[in-house]
C-alpha cells in the first residue's frame, strides 16, 4: 500500500498512548505529524478556544508537534487551519479509558479531535484502551498501548483505499485480551453511575467496566469489548431529525 501521511492527536497530553500510536504509525513507514495538548484534557469533547498560544517542538527525539495550551480540537484545528493539510487521515489516542456508548462519545476529547477534522473534511479513527478498572491504567506500560495502537493502524491500512460511508470510526480495544475485531453499534444505554460525592468533592475516577458500563443492545461495543473484541463502531455528524412534526404543531 502506499505510504501515508497520518495526524496523531489524543487528550492525553504527551503520554504513553500518543507515543505508542504514533511508533505503531512510523513503524508501518507511514509519515507523522502530532497534534497535541499541553495537559490532560479527557472530557473535553469538541471544545474548542478562541484564542490559544502553541508551540513548534520534536516529540520523542523524533517528531515535530504542535503543543497548545487548549484542548484537542483546538490542537486538530490549528494545525490543519495554519500550518499544514496534507494529510491522509487522522489517528486521535491511544486514550487511557474506554470510549464505549453514547455518554463516553459525546463526552471525549479523543473523539472530538477525530472530530473537528472530520467537519473539515478528513477521516480518521480515535482508539482507546479498555481496562477491567480504572485502577489498572496505573500498571500499564508502553506494550499494551503499542498492541491497541497497531490494531487502530490495521484498521486504517485495510479501509485506506475504500469509500467510508461515515468519517469518523471509534475503536476500543480490551487490555486483558483480544479475541478479534468486531464491528459494533453504539450503546444507548447509559452509564450505571457516573458521579460519586463526598462531603464537598465529586468524582468519577472510581469505575469498574462491568459496574459502570451496561451491556443492553446485543452487538453494541460495551457488549462486545466485555466479551474480548476490539470493537469498531462508525459514527456520523449530528444531524436533525425529521422536523414534520415540530412544523405542523408550531406553523401549523
Amino acid at each position: 500500500m502506499k505510504k501515508l501521511r497520518i495526524l496523531v492527536t489524543n487528550d492525553d497530553g504527551v503520554s504513553v498512548g500518543l507515543q505508542a500510536l504514533a511508533d505503531a504509525v512510523s513503524n508501518q513507514g507511514h509519515e507523522v505529524f502530532i497534534a497535541t495538548t499541553a495537559n490532560h484534557s479527557s472530557g473535553s469533547s469538541k471544545s474548542i478556544s478562541f484564542r490559544t498560544k502553541y508551540k513548534l517542538v520534536e516529540l520523542f527525539g523524533r517528531y515535530s508537534a504542535v503543543i497548545v495550551d487548549s484542548t484537542p480540537a483546538t490542537a486538530v484545528g490549528v494545525v490543519l487551519d495554519s500550518f499544514d493539510k496534507s494529510f491522509d487521515f487522522i489517528l486521535s489516542g491511544v486514550n487511557s479509558g474506554p470510549n464505549l456508548g453514547l455518554w463516553d462519545v459525546l463526552s471525549s476529547g479523543t473523539v472530538g479531535a477525530v472530530l473537528e477534522a472530520a467537519i473539515r473534511g478528513f477521516k480518521g479513527i480515535a482508539v482507546s484502551l479498555v481496562a477491567r478498572a480504572w485502577s489498572d491504567y496505573k500498571n500499564f506500560d508502553y506494550d499494551v498501548y503499542y498492541r491497541a495502537a497497531r490494531v487502530a493502524v490495521g484498521i486504517l491500512e485495510k479501509l485506506s483505499e475504500a469509500k467510508w460511508e461515515a468519517p469518523l470510526l471509534n475503536v476500543n480495544v480490551p487490555a486483558w485480551t483480544l479475541r478479534g475485531v468486531a464491528v459494533a453499534i453504539l450503546e444507548q444505554g447509559m452509564h450505571t453511575e457516573v458521579y460519586t460525592c463526598h462531603q464537598d468533592e465529586c468524582d468519577m475516577s472510581r469505575w469498574t467496566l462491568e459496574q459502570a458500563y451496561s451491556c443492553v443492545t446485543p452487538g453494541s461495543d460495551v457488549c462486545l469489548v466485555k466479551e474480548g473484541y476490539a470493537t469498531v463502531t462508525p459514527l456520523s455528524f449530528i444531524s436533525t431529525v425529521k422536523t414534520e412534526w415540530l412544523t405542523k404543531i408550531l406553523i401549523g
